[in-house]
């Protein structure tokens, strides 16, 4: 079984009874189940009664159907998603988070450079 620092140091603070990670342990039973697909780490942006209250921090190893209407609840803030894997045989493959940039970002972000205008940059030998 592979283990990435992350999933050490969640352990750590387990057995240390940190308690700012409410919800499924890192090494729960659930996490090994073979339908269970992602884990989810999320902030409630909102109060939500079956998950926690508003500020709390969660994990949760989830289903595809479940894994849906947490889905949703970001779309609408009422929570956010702050580290998610894809579960794989038990292992955790981390899906990098979104910065935020767009295409279009990218385009004014090399349009700046002067990569997309139609003047070439000069290059000094």
């Amino acid at each position: 079984m592979e283990v990435s620092i992350y999933e050490l140091l969640a352990a750590a603070r387990e057995s240390a009874k940190s308690d700012y990670i409410k919800g499924d342990s890192i090494l729960c039973e659930k996490r090994f189940h073979p339908d269970t697909h992602y884990m989810v780490e999320m902030e409630l942006l909102e109060n939500d009664n079956k998950l926690g209250e508003k500020g709390n921090y969660i994990r949760k190893f989830l289903t595809e159907p479940e894994y849906l209407p947490i889905l949703q609840k970001q779309e609408k803030h009422l929570i956010k998603i702050k580290r998610q894997a894809i579960v794989q045989k038990g292992n955790l493959r981390y899906i990098p988070p979104r910065t935020g940039w767009t295409a279009a970002g990218r385009g004014i972000f090399y349009n700046r450079l002067g990569r997309n205008s139609s003047v070439p940059l000069a290059i000094v030998v």
